[in-house]
């Protein structure tokens, strides 16, 4: 049997586990695969085809097969045989487990302002970088490992640690780090104090005959309110009293509350803060957590101090550093976290998949070990988008086009088609693509009748078009916009 040379491969007509398998045959083989036709060797089409991608392919030159024929001309042991995968939920949430994938977490149960809500998550689309992402994060949550997740823009990076929070009721403190950020947002600092802030009040209150008559009055008076002292009382009773005035007080920063009270720690952009104020955070990613408090009163967290509590854990995103503004970390600090996952940027087939979980609520299958997962179907977020005459070619077409324009725009790392001569890259992501479809389904439900492809149209000019700098550029995403059967208007 024939053997193939390596190949950049372009899979088109898949549907679900289908590619996935296809996908990890050709690899298995030696071929990397491609995310559009620019990056294509070969094209290879599924059990549901794709006659206008062929059509290209064969006008640009390009082979094209279908994946039957292409699976007799791969060598021995190559071959994509039928595997029987077991099936299994994505996600499956009980009253004290909650497993993602194949990894199991506790659950903790809290409520509060800082346990992230349900409300956010209604567009969230479980495929494969995110549940891989996920699981990267639950394997560090259930290990106690710090973790990190480094990808590009829009990777759902912090949204997979917010997402796992709110899955297991867990509290969860974010913060974003920029050139500004100083070790007292992360340790502490001394802040103005008015007197009476620091107060023990009820050890006050338990001294009973020994203060004034009115101190008594304003104790009983705010306890039996339910409230805390107010400024005009403590100035009463630190005058009565005699108390002395405290000018200033430590406040801690966001590491020893969290070390004190089990939160999640989420430091949001990593390499933007200053590398020396990282440092500040060696010990915390020690294993076990320690923290000295040298900025004020030297309360030692860790062997020796105050317990850490068990449901602490530390968590940090970050784009590469090739992106502006980033610094380089230390071998010593990137080394502390050693957890690190590298979340993988979407390509057509992820945002397909986003656009077909908008319109119908349906997640895409996804291959993890000998199991294939999916998430519950559940209603969907934009139904006008399912409901429009040809929306299943339409969302296919937009999926097309927009992973195009985010290689084009250089979001994948390599060379820009558009925009070559800006300082600044075109970025299109998922968040970009959620937007459009959102303006996109609200036509729809305002206009019903109005051609699905007109409302695109404006759509397009404002998501697309308008982003563009410069006439060329307008003119590529045209080309593109028509390549993957988009209408394109005529201000474009």
């Amino acid at each position: 049997m024939m053997t193939m040379r390596a190949q950049r491969v372009l899979l088109r007509g898949f549907r679900g586990a289908e590619e996935q398998e296809a996908a990890q045959a050709l690899t298995a083989a030696g071929h990397s695969m491609a995310q559009t036709l620019s990056g294509a060797d070969l094209v290879v089409l599924g059990s549901e085809g794709g006659d206008r991608v062929a059509a290209l392919a064969r006008e640009r030159q390009l082979s094209v097969v279908t994946w039957t024929e292409l699976q007799q001309r791969l060598g021995p042991g190559r071959s994509s045989r039928p595997v029987k995968r077991l099936r299994r939920s994505a996600v499956e949430i009980g009253p004290e487990r909650v497993r993602i994938l194949d990894v199991e977490l506790s659950r903790r149960g809290h409520t509060g302002p800082m346990v992230p809500t349900a409300e956010r998550f209604s567009s969230i689309c479980l495929d494969t970088p995110f549940l891989q992402a996920a699981r990267a994060v639950a394997l560090g949550i259930s290990h106690r490992l710090p973790t990190s997740l480094e990808g590009h823009t829009a990777a759902s990076k912090t949204t997979v640690v917010i997402w796992l929070a709110h899955l297991l009721g867990q509290p969860v403190q974010r913060l974003n780090l920029n050139g500004q950020t100083d070790t007292g947002e992360l340790v502490g600092r001394y802040v103005p104090a008015r007197n009476g802030d620091d107060w023990d009040v009820v050890g006050l209150a338990a001294l009973g005959s020994r203060l004034q008559p009115v101190t008594r009055e304003l104790l009983a008076l705010a306890a039996g309110e339910g409230r805390p002292l107010n400024w005009a009382e403590r100035a009463v009773i630190a005058g009565t009293e005699r108390l002395p005035d405290q000018r200033w007080r430590f406040q801690e920063g966001v590491i020893p509350a969290a070390l004190r009270h089990g939160h999640w720690v989420l430091l949001d952009e990593l390499n933007l803060a200053e590398p020396q104020i990282l440092e500040r955070l060696n010990p915390v990613l020690e294993t076990p957590p320690s923290l000295l408090l040298s900025e004020g009163d030297h309360t030692l967290w860790g062997p020796g101090g105050l317990p850490v509590h068990p449901d602490f854990r530390i968590l940090a995103t970050m784009n590469p550093a090739e992106y502006a503004g980033r610094s380089v970390m230390s071998p010593a600090f990137r080394d502390r976290w050693v957890n690190w996952f590298h979340a993988g940027a979407p390509g057509e087939a992820e945002f397909l998949a986003q656009l077909r979980f908008l319109a119908h609520g349906e997640h895409p299958e996804v291959i993890h070990g000998d199991w294939v997962y999916q998430g519950t179907p559940s209603a969907p977020v934009l139904p006008e988008l399912g409901e429009m005459p040809g929306s299943e070619e339409l969302l296919a077409a937009m999926s097309r086009f927009h992973a195009s324009m985010a290689t084009a725009g250089a979001e994948g790392g390599r060379g820009p088609t558009l925009g070559r001569s800006r300082r600044e890259r075109y970025v299109f992501t998922r968040r970009s693509l959620d937007a459009c479809m959102r303006v996109w389904a609200r036509l729809r439900r305002e206009e019903p009748l109005v051609c699905p492809k007109a409302q695109l149209t404006e759509v397009l000019t404002t998501f697309y078009w308008h982003r563009l700098g410069s006439a060329p550029d307008r003119k590529a995403a045209q080309g593109l916009a028509q390549a993957a059967g988009l209408p394109v208007g005529e201000d474009a």
